[in-house]
């Protein structure tokens, strides 16, 4: 292999890619991003109408550190979300993810009820799972939520 080939192959592994395998341009990026975060606000307005008290972590690029995307308390409950907002039908959880709710958990021995909780945000519908392992997930649009805002403000 030539030089000439060794830099561009090493120049197409650092774009970011789309779904079609193409580069995105910096628009399209903080477009994807902005709708993910929008997501996050709406989550948190939620359940604080729900009565949880309800922080969004503003994470700016991936980190080494167990910080969920939103996290929520109510009496002894501690939930930690990893929220999705995709234009496909389905949304994937990477296992490395999931393992960062369930280390941030562990920190907070003092809340009875720790509850790792995956959800993502199509247009006009919400499915949220509980997550009891660490393990790769995805929430296909079509499914029902297991995690309802209402059974959520039924925690004490």
């Amino acid at each position: 292999m030539s030089l000439r080939e060794l830099v561009a192959k090493a120049k197409r592994k650092d774009k970011r890619k789309g779904r079609r395998g193409r580069s995105l341009t910096t628009k399209e990026s903080k477009r994807i991003r902005r709708k993910g975060y929008r997501a996050e606000r709406e989550l948190v307005r939620k359940l604080r109408k729900q009565g949880f008290n309800s922080v969004r972590v503003p994470v700016s690029a991936p980190s080494s550190e167990p910080l969920p995307d939103v996290f929520a308390t109510k009496g002894d409950s501690l939930l930690a979300f990893e929220i999705k907002a995709p234009n496909s039908e389905r949304a994937y959880f990477q296992k490395k993810q999931i393992k960062k709710l369930f280390d941030f958990l562990d920190m907070f021995e003092a809340y009875a009820k720790r509850i790792a909780v995956i959800g993502a945000k199509f247009p006009y519908k919400w499915v949220f799972k509980k997550v009891e392992e660490v393990n790769d997930y995805v929430i296909n649009k079509k499914e029902k939520s297991q995690y309802l805002f209402s059974s959520l403000s039924k925690m004490k």
